[in-house]
């Protein structure tokens, strides 16, 4: 006894997947180029010098780049993502 798997009810479903996969792909950009711009907008902005001590304005910039670290990694995670599911799209 063999193991065959009818793949031909999969290809209805492919357009689903590969415009599931271009949403993925698109949510994932935008929030990398939103991370960008936050970031560029950031360094732009002058720090103010009367404002709090210096060990606060640390702490905000160490939350600031955990931050931006999770964006980049779900942006990335979610461009992958998207990669795969356009990969699978073109072996159905």
């Amino acid at each position: 006894m063999s193991l065959q798997i009818d793949m031909s009810g999969l290809a209805s479903v492919a357009w689903l997947l590969n415009s599931m996969a271009l949403l993925i792909a698109l949510a994932g950009s935008w929030l990398l180029l939103a991370t960008r711009w936050r970031r560029q907008l950031a360094a732009d902005r002058p720090r103010m010098a009367a404002g709090p001590g210096p060990a606060a304005v640390e702490d905000e910039r160490e939350a600031t780049r955990r931050l931006d670290r999770f964006f980049y990694g779900f942006g990335l995670g979610s461009l992958g993502l998207a990669w795969l599911l356009s990969t699978l799209t073109r072996m159905v």
